[in-house]
């Protein structure tokens, strides 16, 4: 059995994996008061406004929290794994799930400083995973 796979052609969706498959992070923004939003509503929680238009972000975040699965629960995902709950940045509020790279030498902290990692995993399918920044490129983007 292989892993299981998103709806890319959700029409709800579809623009945020079309970015990914770009190497692109894109959320959801107020055509009115450009307040950002995730997941995809048909309305702004803040104005109301029905208006929206997809926009790239940067692919940056911080780790809001996570678990490591240490037994196999899915076919076609082996253990251990980390899963990622991702606060992107400029965007508080804004949370997306994802996978995280796990390195012995820096273990995961909430709130360090993560990037986006565009994964090919299907035809049609790039997840959005995340990786630890290096804290030297870190320093130098703030």
């Amino acid at each position: 059995m292989t892993r299981p796979l998103p709806d890319v052609t959700d029409p709800e969706f579809a623009p945020f994996w079309e970015g990914a498959a770009c190497g692109e992070l894109r959320l959801v923004f107020c055509s009115q008061c450009q307040a950002s939003r995730w997941p995809p509503r048909a309305i702004c929680a803040r104005c109301h406004s029905f208006a929206f238009e997809w926009r790239q972000v940067a692919a940056r975040g911080n780790l809001y929290t996570w678990t490591v699965v240490e037994h196999q629960t899915t076919p076609g995902i082996q253990a251990p794994y980390a899963v990622g709950l991702v606060e992107i940045a400029g965007h508080p509020g804004v949370r997306l799930l994802g996978q995280v790279t796990r390195d012995a030498a820096r273990p995961l902290e909430i709130g360090m400083p993560l990037a986006a990692r565009f994964e090919h995993v299907a035809e049609g399918v790039t997840l959005v995973n995340w990786t630890p920044e290096d804290p030297q490129t870190v320093d130098r983007k703030s």
